[in-house]
């Protein structure tokens, strides 16, 4: 396979890339050639050693996407690395896409708890305002007691969703960084 006939299946390869992106990819392997040639090598053995224009392709988007992913940080981001990364390997579908998902769920359960506790002290607080507003298990409830139990509620219900964030957060970064060793692993780079 000479230049030509690589970069030809190179570029076909590269399919939803931005065109900014896809010239700045195949500039990279332009510039191999560029060098292989200076140094004396023919351009069917520097197509060999690069490898299989279909990978690279793959790999070479799994790349932009993680890159993208980590500049910004978004839920879209992360999972289109994540079915990338799927796709990449036959262990990543079996083994490691229900534990992403269930950890995921957990994520979301602690935002979805904090939220649930935030207004649940909001509400008490409320109440507190109307003095008419018996609860059918504590008549002779006092409501100064209710307000300020609220805002220790409402407070708690803070707290945990902040925790939740840095939980999220935390969750984020080792996917990117599982998601890079992937990438390591499949290269058979040891970096």
């Amino acid at each position: 396979m000479d230049k030509k006939q690589f970069m030809k299946e190179f570029e076909r390869n590269l399919k939803g890339v931005s065109r900014e992106d896809r010239k700045e990819i195949i500039e990279d392997y332009e510039e191999h050639f560029s060098i292989g040639k200076k140094k004396g090598r023919k351009e069917a053995e520097i197509a060999k050693s690069l490898g299989n224009p279909k990978s690279l392709a793959k790999q070479a988007k799994m790349e932009l996407l993680v890159t993208k992913a980590e500049e910004e940080k978004s839920m879209g981001n992360i999972m289109r690395v994540v079915f990338a990364t799927i796709g990449m390997s036959f262990f990543n579908l079996v083994f490691v896409v229900g534990i992403f998902f269930g950890l995921l769920a957990v994520v979301i359960s602690l935002f979805a708890t904090g939220f649930a506790i935030t207004v649940s002290g909001l509400a008490l607080m409320v109440f507190a305002f109307f003095p008419t507003v018996e609860f059918f298990y504590m008549p002779a409830f006092n409501h100064i007691a209710m307000f300020f139990g609220g805002i220790s509620i409402a407070s708690l219900g803070l707290l945990f969703t902040i925790g939740a964030y840095y939980v999220g957060k935390g969750f984020y970064v080792l996917t990117i960084k599982y998601v890079k060793l992937n990438i390591r692993v499949i290269r058979g780079n040891k970096k």
